[in-house]
């Protein structure tokens, strides 16, 4: 035979609601100060309140009080208990005078009862604003407080009851209203303070810095909008930065620029904390648009990294919504982003004095034991003829086929062919004659003979001179150049996915009964089983009990469902198809920073690179030319790239000149005077425009450039394009780059679903639906024990992090947190000994009192256990707590304590009790809690039994249908079926 099983029917509670109580009714059990009587005393605990709100000050006063006197009555008071505890209801009584005389308590209070009781409500006092550890301290003034309270109520008294003297001497103070308010408000004030002090030294956690970052990152945002249409320069300026003299011939160096700064183009625009970023990143006056442009994109993607790390920090959330604008470019994802991470992103709150207790009363519950499974309702019935056959097959195919393909081919030709021939001649020729003629006849005759001398001179001198001169100079430069220039460039790309997935599942099932030999008809009756069940009542006793009201209980279980799969399979699934915010991934998160983390997460082939937002080109124009002679030449090779537009331009001019040199040119619509040294001599160069002169459009395709010249001998110019990035080519990547990840992400989640497809065809075809109940339920009072938690602290366990993963570790090496588990041991051992959470009540109410979106999907959920589905399917549900009185006091402490910290919340800000301590609960004492949920409890009235439908099917071993005789009463006036 089977063993029976007993569970929980249903529970309810014998209790009377919570109500105001008279200072009469709470003579015995409550201890109230008599100092508060009128206004003056009010304002007295007030400036104490303010004193002791500082846990530095409390402790000081705590280390100055003489708490000899005390002592005693503490002393005292623990003999009394005990002798009253050892007593029976049944026992005489002690005389009460007798009994405080031989405690010692009658000579301390001799003469001095109300002294001492005032000593003793300002050492609570201390006591209780001491902070975490006050548990201790208290325990001497409450001592003092209960005697003194006893020794009021019962020295006069003649008969007094046990019950009533135990009472008395378990008596609870009772703080005064005036000194807790006050003293709550002064707390408040002190940590708010603390708050803004700590707010100044934390760069990116709170209030200012916070206020600083989104603002930042707003701005960033606006100026790289604003460098996206900001106009260039309608003037380019020529500038003349260098004249070399050669001789004969000049040498002049020239600069021309319609390349703006940002500073320049938006010096009307810039905010004060816009001009304050580009100081930061040494933007100037002559940094190019360009150049603060490439800047401020790698300043946002810094900013953004540093946002994403407070995504769910709801005070920077609220900055960056309030400096929100709407999107225009891929730049602004990330406020959408952090739009979507603040919506699911739900604060800590303080919820102190909210959770009212519902009452005190008896808890009761029905606990029923499973009897037997017995036949219930006619489900079915199936007739067969005589001679008859009947076969019926069942048919169910399921077949997938996905085919993916992309193609791309690109094919591009640039062939340049150059010729060039040079020829230089120079001739020089010098031919000189001279004719000199010089005749000088001149004569001497000397006659001498052995007398006298006889001397006769005689001279003739022509002179004549001829000089003939003749330079003849012959230079001849002939260049002559053929550029033949054919733009071949063959590039052949060619990305060919092809996914084909074929899944394919089909499941034949055939019924047949063949009575065709048979001798009668055949007739079977198919029935519903049902459950009997026996119920009793068992009362727990008297429990404080807390009520919830708490929203779609199974919320987190059906989230966590939905990546569950019930069969086994040998693959990963890809990561969720999100982006890196939590919301679907859409065109609008491809951007330069992050689609690298998309490519890389789904494994995507064939992605390319984001087009740079700024590209160049250049040409150049060279010519030597005859003095004297003008010339004129143009190219078309300054072209604008496919996606691109024209921004600015700039160029350099070198030209060598002589005489009166004319040097003009021309960048599409736009002419510059480069070289006009002498305008009123030689020849003029005409210019002539059509349209807008000195403007530069954003334009595509070719843009011409020409010069003309007059007198110049050589010149060289170089002419540099900048060209900016149109949206739609920069659309068009993220379209292509979404496309090419999202496929990836599909064939991955093809491979993973056929890896599915086969672990479910491999199952067999008898497999239990749905869960065990027992397991349902222990799946439901987990659910609803986490949010009952967070109604009661306001925090949804985001500080429980004792178990880390360290990044230098392998990824399955979690390693403890020994201080955080020291830390986070207590909190959990209050939270699983103060309530009674096996013996807690439920109620679901239906779906429409949560989410309207969710409604149809909730509609749609289904399980074999009703109970279950009630709770899938809830809009809310209705719990009810029980606490045991031993905890009454700690968890009406931790109701009502305003304190941001959990751990000084719990065991009345103190330490965990002691073996000594009413609070203490032993290992095996709480695993019996958890196992037999029937101990301590005792039985009430008689069992009965009832019956409860399932969704089985039995076939009745015969063909007879059931009858079900049943009479209203018997004689005895009993229900009897």
């Amino acid at each position: 035979m089977a063993e029976s099983a007993t569970t929980d029917l249903f529970k309810f509670i014998a209790i009377r609601p919570g109500q105001r109580v008279t200072e009469k009714e709470t003579r015995y059990s409550v201890i109230r100060d008599p100092r508060v009587s009128n206004s003056d005393d009010e304002i007295r605990l007030t400036r104490i309140a303010r004193h002791l709100s500082s846990q530095e000050g409390a402790l000081s006063e705590w280390n100055q009080l003489d708490l000899s006197d005390l002592k005693q009555l503490e002393e005292g008071y623990r003999g009394i208990l005990r002798h009253y505890e050892q007593l029976d209801t049944s026992d005489k009584l002690p005389d009460v005078k007798k009994l405080l005389l031989k405690h010692g308590i009658t000579k301390i209070l001799d003469g001095r009862e109300e002294e001492l009781l005032e000593k003793a409500w300002d050492a609570l006092l201390i006591a209780e604003s001491t902070g975490p550890d006050a548990g201790l301290r208290l325990e001497t003034p409450m001592a003092a407080l209960r005697t003194i309270h006893f020794v009021k109520l019962f020295d006069e008294d003649e008969e007094p009851q046990l019950n009533t003297i135990l009472g008395a001497l378990h008596a609870r103070p009772a703080i005064p209203n005036a000194f807790h308010t006050a003293f709550s408000e002064f707390i408040t004030q002190k940590s708010n303070t603390k708050m803004t002090e700590h707010s100044n030294h934390d760069p990116f956690m709170r209030g200012d810095r916070l206020r600083e970052l989104a603002t930042e990152l707003h701005e960033t945002e606006r100026l790289l909008d604003a460098v996206r249409t900001a106009p260039t320069d309608t003037s380019p300026a020529v500038k003349e930065t260098k004249t070399e003299n050669l001789g004969e011939f000049s040498r002049s160096h020239f600069t021309l620029s319609s390349v703006p700064s940002l500073r320049s183009v938006l010096s009307d625009q810039l905010t004060s904390v816009q001009l304050g970023i580009l100081d930061k990143l040494h933007v100037t006056e002559e940094t190019p648009i360009f150049a603060a442009s490439n800047l401020l994109e790698d300043h946002l993607s810094k900013l953004k990294e540093q946002s994403r790390e407070l995504a769910n920090d709801p005070e920077f959330q609220s900055y960056v919504k309030e400096r929100r604008h709407p999107a225009t470019d891929g730049n602004q994802n990330l406020l959408i982003d952090m739009q979507t991470a603040d919506s699911n992103s739900v604060p800590d709150v303080d919820v102190s004095g909210r959770i009212v207790p519902l009452g005190i009363g008896d808890l009761k519950v029905v606990k029923q034991t499973l009897l037997q499974y017995v036949p219930g309702e006619v489900a079915h019935i199936e007739n067969v003829l005589k001679g008859e056959s009947k076969e019926r097959k069942h048919r169910k195919l399921d077949r997938t086929e996905t085919t993916l393909f992309t193609s791309e081919e690109e094919t591009k030709e640039n062939e340049r062919d150059t010729q060039s021939t040079d020829r230089f001649e120079l001739k020089r020729e010098v031919e000189q004659t001279i004719k000199e003629d010089l005749s000088l006849k001149a004569g001497l005759t000397v006659t001498s003979s052995f007398g006298p001398v006889i001397t006769t001179a005689t001279g003739d001198l022509a002179y004549s001179t001829s000089k003939q001169e003749s330079q003849k100079n012959s230079s001849n430069f002939a260049r002559e150049v053929v550029d033949r220039s054919v733009s071949r460039v063959q590039i052949k790309t060619r990305i060919e996915r092809t996914t084909k997935t074929l899944n394919e599942v089909e499941e034949i099932n055939t019924h047949g009964v063949n009575n065709v030999q048979g001798k009668g008809h055949v007739i079977g009756i198919y029935r519903w089983v049902d459950k009997r069940y026996r119920a009793q009542i068992f009362n727990y006793g008297v429990r404080l009990l807390l009520e919830f009201i708490v929203p779609e209980p199974a919320a987190f279980f059906r989230a966590a469902q939905s990546h569950r799969h019930t069969v086994k399979v040998n693959a990963k699934p890809p990561e969720p198809f999100l982006n890196l915010s939590g919301g679907l991934l859409t065109v609008s998160d491809i951007n330069e920073t992050d689609y690298l983390k998309y490519m890389s997460r789904y494994n995507a082939a064939g992605v390319t690179p984001p087009p740079p937002e700024w590209t160049f080109t250049g040409v150049t124009l060279a010519k030597d030319i005859e003095v004297g002679k003008s010339m004129s030449m143009t190219s078309k090779e300054l072209i604008v790239p496919e996606g691109y537009k024209l921004h600015s331009y700039s160029g350099t001019v070198t030209a060598v000149w002589k005489y009166h040199p004319k040097l003009t040119l021309q960048v599409g619509h736009d002419h510059y005077p480069i070289l006009n040294k002498d305008p009123g001599k030689g020849q003029d160069i005409y210019n002539s425009t059509v349209g807008n002169p000195n403007e530069i459009k954003l334009i595509t395709g070719s843009i011409p450039v020409s010069v003309a010249a007059y007198d110049v001998t050589s010149f060289g110019i170089n002419v540099q394009g900048a060209y900016v990035r149109t949206k739609e080519h920069y659309d068009k990547w993220r379209i292509q780059t979404f496309e090419k990840i999202y496929t990836a992400y599909q064939a991955l989640q093809a491979a993973y679903d056929q890896k599915v497809t086969e672990a479910e065809a491999a199952t067999t075809e008898n497999d239990i639906q749905g869960r065990n109940p027992a397991m349902n339920r222990v799946t439901e009072k987990t659910e609803l024990k986490k949010l009952c938690i967070t109604m009661m602290t306001g925090q949804h366990f985001q500080q429980f992090d004792a178990m880390s993963d360290p990044e230098n570790q392998p990824e399955q090496h979690p390693e403890i947190n020994v201080y955080e588990a020291l830390n986070e041991g207590p909190i959990v051992q209050f939270f699983e000994q103060a309530f009674e959470w096996e013996q807690m009540t439920y109620l679901f109410y239906p779906y429409f009192w949560t989410r309207k979106k969710k409604w149809v999907s909730l509609n749609k959920i289904s399980d074999p256990d009703p109970l279950f589905q009630q709770f899938l399917t809830a809009g809310h549900a209705r719990v009810v707590v029980p606490v045991p009185m031993a905890y009454v006091d700690a968890v009406l402490y931790l109701l009502q304590s305003k304190e941001t910290d959990l751990s000084k919340k719990i065991w009345r800000g103190g330490e965990r009790p002691t073996l000594d301590s009413d609070l203490y609960v032993s290992i095996t004492e709480e695993m019996r809690n958890q196992t037999d949920d029937i101990a301590g409890a005792k039985p009430e009235g008689a069992p009965w039994e009832f019956s409860l439908p399932t969704t089985l099917v039995w076939i009745q071993p015969d063909s007879s249908l059931p009858s079900f005789c049943v009479s209203l009463e018997d004689s005895n006036g009993e229900f009897n079926r």
